[in-house]
């Protein structure tokens, strides 16, 4: 018996009790599925939390001067820290203070950054524009508020404010450009954020600069960036601290991971419950087909022709059950994906190593009912009815 001749008896067999085929690879694809389900949605679930991570701002490194530093930060020592580390650094200080629109107060958080501001805090801009190059370097009376602020100061049109006067510290400043709220800046007891260039910050509330806010580039660990930086400071003379949340941030991580395997361990088990299935079917079909099998052997049939046999009847089963898995992972991805709020689909990297799973595990569970069948003696399979 060739190879194909017995492709095609499995095929005759798998396609005569459609009934008994559905419900098998039913098993087995439900258990595809839901692994296919629990990969998209876990990695949906932590690109999600990175992007929180990201919009909390832990994933930056805050560098201060030591009090008993024997100089302070300076705004050029952004640039020596990025040269040092190749990681975007700004330099900035804030205070918090009285701003006005005509006679409407409102508190908010005042804020003094560099032409780095944009790279490092990934400010969104919703309305209007934000600094130019020019209004960094000859510290213009300019500045950007967070849609928080403009809404405590012009509740009907936040967008409004782009164009108008604000009065800030002692100062007129004009309103160029509105941007997304920071998360971090909300949990304050401010109103809002009131953006302005480093140079007109100092030339409006005096001091000096506070603190380097370092973005981790993508693939960094921030403990070794903040040693790199902090070795480029103290080159220069003084005392320096970093500041990382790179423990809060694995800790997040790791909780998510640990959900994410715990639901494919349940996943796992429906799947080889599935394959459990496909097994118990076949060890009833060989003995069903007893006659079948010894009529085979009489007329020269071989055992290996004869497991070949059921050992694609198995992977049969098994390649018709991850189908199945594929679009039951692709409703359950699309169903549970919005009830949870998650953007997800499913990919080639994900659906092709579940197929190929799939039919080595069907594979795996057919050798038992192939191994009973090749043993199987002619004789006495021919007598049984």
């Amino acid at each position: 018996m060739k190879l194909r001749d017995a492709a095609g008896l499995s095929a005759l067999n798998v396609r005569k009790n459609p009934v008994r085929t559905l419900l098998t690879i039913l098993g087995l694809g439900v258990g595809i599925g839901a692994i296919l389900t629990v990969w998209t949605l876990g990695g949906a679930g932590e690109n999600q939390v990175e992007a929180e991570i990201a919009r909390l701002g832990v994933d930056k490194v805050w560098i201060t001067a030591d009090n008993f530093s024997e100089r302070s930060l300076t705004a050029e020592d952004g640039a020596l820290v990025t040269a040092a580390t190749g990681a975007p650094a700004c330099a900035g200080s804030a205070t918090m203070g009285a701003v006005l629109l005509g006679d409407t107060p409102a508190y908010a958080q005042l804020s003094g950054m560099d032409a780095q501001a944009e790279a490092v805090h990934a400010l969104r801009v919703e309305a209007g524009r934000f600094f130019l190059p020019g209004e960094f370097l000859a510290g213009d009376t300019v500045t950007v508020i967070d849609h928080a602020l403009a809404s405590a100061l012009s509740p009907e049109a936040p967008e409004a404010l782009v164009g108008q006067r604000l009065t800030v510290g002692n100062r007129q400043m004009r309103v160029v450009g509105v941007v997304s709220d920071q998360t971090v800046q909300l949990l304050s007891a401010c109103q809002g954020t009131a953006y302005m260039p480093l140079t007109t910050f100092l030339d409006t509330f005096g001091g000096t600069v506070q603190e380097l806010t370092l973005a981790i580039p993508k693939g960094q660990q921030a403990d070794t960036l903040a040693e790199a930086a902090l070795a480029a400071l103290t080159a220069e003379g003084g005392e320096f601290d970093a500041l990382s949340l790179a423990e809060e941030i694995d800790a997040a991580r790791a909780v998510v991971r640990i959900f994410v395997m715990v639901l494919a361990c349940v996943a796992a088990v429906c799947m080889l419950t599935g394959g459990i299935g496909v097994m118990n079917i076949l060890l009833v079909s060989v003995r069903e087909r007893r006659r079948e099998i010894g009529v085979i052997k009489a007329v020269g049939g071989t055992s290996g022709q004869v497991g070949l046999l059921f050992l694609l009847e198995a992977a049969s089963y098994a390649v018709l059950g991850g189908v199945l898995g594929v679009a039951l992972g692709g409703v359950m991805v699309r169903l549970f994906g919005g009830w949870i709020g998650l953007q997800a689909a499913l990919t080639f990297e994900t659906v092709l190593p579940t197929l190929a799973g799939a039919t080595a595990l069907g594979l795996v569970f057919g050798v038992a009912p192939a191994l009973r069948a090749a043993r199987m003696v002619p004789v006495e399979a021919l007598r049984q009815e």
